[in-house]
């Protein structure tokens, strides 16, 4: 039977969300959705006072009285993804009715990439910060979050783009990283876009100045007919993001990313292309004396790890002139990019196993 906020009066709900306010924002901080195991684990986490079977009866309660919902992921498993509904929602995107609040995506994309960014929470973020001495709570995490330049919590539409580049400027002037032309056209582009999505969400008839930066760019962009070509001199931020890397640390000499290999497809020539471009970016955006780019891949499990790590550097072959290269995998994707042979080194990826099957009973699915 589905649970619903319909039997409750509007007293009701209101005291029932203010009640659990602060399990409802973790749910809707973390993008609206996340396995029940990992929202008990996470909570217990951030609010080290809090008693894990209290936190059972209060996400049951939610539950229950339609503030939370659950939706199976793969069959014939019986793993529930739990999502917050329209009218817990509401709060947080300031609409007067659930009819405006928009709906979610459940895409098994969407769904997987979700477990991985909350594991990866779990697994690494909460354990760096109490490294580093910090303290533990939901808002420190998001300072901890800002001050990384991560765009890990960040959705995917230009208003969060914008906020990306945002921190990105702000990292980079408290470290002091000086930044160059292409980052600050980058940015101009980024905030005109942002409000170009906020006039048409809005549906505003808001009359906005032409972006000579963006006409500019997109001009130079669609001179190359390669699309290696375009991404080797116009790679951005908002690519980046989109693609599902996010930033880890940022320091004057080193930049640190991860990648969650949700669709359990990532593959060396594809993964050393992608990292060729982002490193390529980053020197252009910034002025590196000699940057070195370290990315992480998180993947399902552990067989994954060993064969990425062995396909790294086993030779290979030139399609185009029929025979072996000369060159790895790894090496190979960065010639073919264009990466001049000096930065090879400065570039490198380490795989880990997120053991999602053995933690939740899920496997990638084909």
């Amino acid at each position: 039977m589905k649970h619903t906020t319909h039997k409750l009066t509007n007293e009701q709900k209101e005291a029932l969300f203010d009640k659990h306010k602060y399990l409802i924002s973790l749910v809707h901080t973390l993008g609206d959705m996340l396995l029940r195991k990992q929202l008990k684990v996470l909570y217990c986490m951030l609010h080290p006072d809090a008693d894990i079977t209290d936190v059972e009866f209060s996400i049951a309660e939610l539950i229950v009285n339609g503030f939370l919902l659950q939706v199976q992921i793969q069959k014939p498993c019986k793993t529930q993804m739990l999502y917050l509904s329209k009218y817990p929602r509401s709060y947080f995107y300031s609409k007067e009715t659930t009819g405006d609040v928009p709906a979610l995506n459940f895409t098994n994309a969407k769904v997987y990439n979700q477990i991985f960014k909350v594991e990866y929470i779990i697994q690494h973020l909460i354990p760096d910060m109490k490294q580093r001495n910090l303290l533990i709570s939901e808002d420190n995490l998001l300072s901890y979050l800002y001050w990384s330049s991560s765009n890990i919590l960040l959705p995917g539409n230009q208003c969060n783009t914008f906020d990306f580049y945002e921190r990105f400027k702000d990292v980079c002037t408290k470290q002091g990283i000086a930044l160059d032309y292409d980052f600050t056209r980058d940015y101009e582009i980024a905030a005109y876009e942002k409000d170009a999505y906020i006039c048409n969400q809005l549906k505003q008839d808001l009359q906005l100045q032409k972006c000579k930066a963006k006409i500019q760019r997109d001009t130079e962009r669609n001179s190359y007919t390669s699309d290696v070509e375009k991404s080797k001199y116009f790679y951005n931020l908002n690519n980046f993001h989109k693609q599902g890397f996010v930033i880890e640390d940022v320091t004057p000499d080193t930049i640190k990313v991860a990648f969650f290999d949700t669709n359990n497809n990532i593959n060396v020539k594809k993964l050393y292309q992608n990292l060729s471009f982002i490193y390529l970016m980053l020197n252009r955006y910034c002025k590196f004396k000699d940057l070195f780019l370290e990315a992480t891949i998180y993947v399902w499990d552990k067989d994954r790890v060993d064969h990425l790590s062995k396909d790294e550097s086993i030779e290979a072959y030139d399609f185009y002139n029929q025979e072996m290269s000369g060159y790895s995998k790894k090496f190979y994707a960065m010639k073919n990019v264009g990466l001049l042979p000096q930065y090879w080194e400065n570039i490198s990826a380490t795989y880990k196993s997120m053991d999602i099957f053995d933690k939740y009973n899920l496997r990638p699915q084909s």
